[in-house]
């Protein structure tokens, strides 16, 4: 994968992990319930394509 997909993918976590972190200080746990793989496989694939 090129780079430019990567930085995608890095702007996609940056956008879920800031709703992560909003949803935690509100204490929504139904939000962080399922933000919380999200942002667990999209590190996952940057990891992997950064290798």
């Amino acid at each position: 994968m090129n780079q430019n997909n990567i930085v995608v993918l890095k702007s996609k976590l940056t956008v879920y992990t800031v709703c992560y972190q909003e949803a935690k200080r509100t204490k929504d746990l139904k939000r962080m319930i399922l933000l919380a793989p999200i942002i667990s496989d999209l590190q996952n694939e940057i990891g992997i394509l950064e290798e």
